[in-house]
C-alpha cells in the first residue's frame, strides 16, 4: 500500500531545439521554430503550385481529347508550368538559406 502512493521519478524526454537552431534561450529557440515554420510554408506553397499545374494539364488534355484544345496550348501549359515549379523551388531554396 505504501509503494503505491509513492511518486514516480521518471526522466521526461528533453524538447529537441528546432532544425534550424535560431541560438540558445526561449527567444532563440522562438526564432528557430518561426524559421522553421516560414520554409515548411514555403514547401507548402510549392506544394499548392504543383497542384494548380497539374490540375491545368489534365484540364487541358482532356479539352485536347475532347477536340476542343490544341496539343500546342497543352505543350505550352506544361513548359511554363515546369518553368513556375522550377522558378518556386529556386527562390524557396534561396529564401530558406537566407532565413536560416
Amino acid at each position: 500500500m505504501l509503494q503505491a502512493s509513492s511518486p514516480v521519478l521518471a526522466d521526461l524526454p528533453t524538447v529537441e531545439p528546432p532544425s534550424s537552431g535560431g541560438g540558445s534561450g526561449l527567444m532563440g529557440q522562438i526564432k528557430g521554430y518561426l524559421q522553421d515554420g516560414l520554409v515548411i510554408g514555403g514547401l507548402v506553397v510549392a506544394a499548392i503550385a504543383f497542384l494548380n499545374v497539374a490540375t491545368s494539364a489534365l484540364h487541358t488534355f482532356v479539352e485536347v481529347r475532347n477536340e476542343r484544345a490544341s496539343w500546342t496550348k497543352f505543350g505550352a501549359i506544361i513548359v511554363v508550368g515546369v518553368v513556375l515549379l522550377v522558378a518556386i523551388l529556386w527562390l524557396l531554396g534561396k529564401s530558406a538559406s537566407i532565413i536560416i
